[in-house]
């Protein structure tokens, strides 16, 4: 499979659970990633071992065309930085094969090896295997394509301390055509993406590769927070 061809233009859905919240089910997320598929994702992000293993069975026992984008959440002591934080997550990953393995790629401390020797040890031992660099800003965009990441993510724009309260989607629209212009790599909207407009404006009016929504359609805990956040505000 192409994974570039098969993904152009189209929506990528964030199907996860992790810790606590109600979804944390392998079933109940296998289930809900089987929804997103027959709605019409053309690929799925997904966290976590027994949710990516299940659901991949699922994608080959049925013989769908549906590539995945593999991540772990695993927080450490010390940093700030959980998504596929280290190379025991990326490890872990390689061995359910994903077609893509995204990564946090931002500047900020981690807990034990440097981006860079990550990708080298991706590069070196598996050189066909994509990766996605989940980033917050302009300078973590340009380290991830020297670095040679295949796709940059706005994954994490607003979600580190420096970007605080720029996921907004004026904001990301700026955000993501300055990285359009000044990277090799395809560019992923993703994060602060609530609505089915917002996703055809970005694929229509700017340069991106592909659009990914998680919350706004996998996440009832947080969209039931968003609905009553609104009618508190008019109260």
């Amino acid at each position: 499979m192409d994974y570039f061809k098969h993904t152009k233009k189209t929506l990528i859905v964030s199907c996860q659970a992790v810790d606590k919240e109600p979804l944390n089910n392998v079933k109940t997320i296998t289930l809900m990633a089987k929804a997103c598929i027959e709605g019409g994702a053309t690929s799925l992000r997904l966290s976590q071992v027994p949710h990516i293993r299940s659901i991949k069975r699922f994608i080959k026992r049925n013989k769908l065309n549906i590539p995945v984008i593999g991540i772990i959440k695993q927080k450490y002591e010390g940093s700030e930085v959980f998504i596929t934080p280290t190379i025991k997550e990326v490890k872990k990953l390689l061995r359910l094969k994903p077609e893509v393995i995204a990564l946090d790629a931002t500047l900020r401390k981690r807990p034990k090896e440097s981006l860079e020797e990550i990708v080298k040890f991706i590069r070196t031992n598996y050189p066909k295997q994509i990766i996605m660099a989940d980033c917050s800003c302009k300078e973590d965009v340009l380290n991830a394509d020297r670095l040679g990441f295949d796709i940059i993510g706005t994954t994490l724009r607003g979600y580190t301390q420096e970007t605080s309260g720029k996921n907004n989607l004026q904001n990301n629209f700026e955000f993501i055509k300055w990285c359009t212009k000044h990277v090799n790599a395809k560019v992923i909207l993703e994060g602060g993406v609530w609505d089915p407009q917002t996703v055809a404006d970005a694929l229509n009016k700017t340069d991106i590769h592909a659009v990914v929504v998680g919350s706004a359609i996998t996440r009832p805990l947080e969209i039931v927070k968003k609905y009553l956040s609104v009618i508190n505000k008019n109260k």
